[in-house]
């Protein structure tokens, strides 16, 4: 299942509807990429890295949460509170290192 929030294509910087694409990928190292860019992307990516923290695919939600760490938006924090959960252990322990990156890159 793919997740997309809003016009992907309208933002600048790349085509990010193709980057959260691959992030599904099931190439391990296309997905390890688009994850990179993504999260580097910032704000522009947070809104669809915050929809594929839902993903049936377990690494898909640690990639979308890993790099949710990345981009630093505290506006990920209630998302990523509620994966805290999350059935697969792996995806949980990259939910709790992005909370950790977000609020030690916040709370100066």
């Amino acid at each position: 299942m793919t997740y997309f929030v809003g016009d992907l294509d309208e933002h600048p910087g790349g085509d990010l509807k193709n980057l959260i694409q691959n992030l599904q990928s099931p190439n391990v190292d296309m997905r390890w990429r688009a994850a990179r860019s993504l999260g580097e992307r910032g704000e522009s990516a947070v809104d669809a890295l915050i929809m594929n923290l839902y993903h049936d695919n377990p690494g898909t939600r640690l990639l979308a949460a890993w790099a949710l760490g990345n981009a630093g938006s505290r506006r990920a924090l209630p998302y990523l509170e509620r994966m805290l959960d999350d059935e697969d252990p792996c995806a949980r322990l990259a939910v709790e290192c992005a909370l950790q990156r977000i609020n030690r890159n916040t709370n100066f």
